[in-house]
């Protein structure tokens, strides 16, 4: 890939943090160590997003798999609106801003970490990508089940996506950013009493002196 410049002038200052969902469909060959990315889907919390599908990955090998087939390659747009995966990257890249960090967050995304970085030729290439067309300083990699646990601590349940919706992967990762508001507002909300009570229990009460009755006394 050609280099562009940044997308930000020097002068601009970057947001601290900016933080994307993102989910991969994809077909897997364990036995040659291959993985095929089908399809996936990105945002940020303003809601803007891309949704990419892939005319690049073996579609008669993935319809031979029952539960791809039923539970991905079914669900898929009209063939029609696929493209390349020259096209998918792009697309992924137009929705990053510059930032000094970015969180990218899926759900058990080990396979979906290692995809957006194939995209762009590995994780080295993928972050050099970012810092010179992006101007983004730092990527982290986070996953939805870190607020999962922290949901079962505290006797909550994450809001739950329909099966019918499930495996379209720009709706995996839009029900990430659901989760992700879900877990913030109820943390934020415990944060704020756990300070109000300290606050509170932090208060002396005032008493009134008590008096020294010998010293009425002549």
């Amino acid at each position: 890939m050609s280099a562009r410049k940044k997308s930000s002038p020097k002068n601009t200052k970057k947001p601290a943090l900016l933080r994307y969902f993102f989910d991969t469909e994809f077909l897997d060959d364990p036995y040659n160590f291959s993985c095929e990315l089908v399809s996936i889907g990105i945002l940020n919390e303003k809601g803007q997003e891309y949704y990419g599908i892939s005319k690049e990955f073996n579609l008669q090998a993935a319809k031979k798999e029952p539960w791809i087939k039923e539970h991905v390659i079914d669900k898929l747009d009209p063939q029609n609106t696929w493209d390349s995966v020259d096209d998918i990257r792009q697309g992924v890249l137009d929705l990053f801003e510059p930032a000094e960090k970015v969180e990218l967050w899926a759900r058990n995304g080990s396979y979906d970490n290692v995809l957006i970085c194939q995209l762009f030729g590995g994780m080295g290439e993928f972050f050099k990508t970012l810092k010179e067309e992006k101007g983004i300083d730092r990527i982290e990699f986070r996953d939805i089940n870190e607020l999962k646990r922290e949901a079962g601590k505290q006797k909550l349940r994450l809001p739950r996506l329909p099966d019918a919706e499930a495996h379209i992967s720009i709706n995996d990762a839009r029900h990430e950013l659901t989760c992700f508001r879900f877990m913030k507002k109820h943390l934020d909300g415990q944060g704020s009493n756990a300070k109000a009570k300290a606050k509170h229990k932090g208060k002396k009460t005032m008493r009134r002196p008590k008096r020294n009755r010998n010293h009425f006394r002549r």
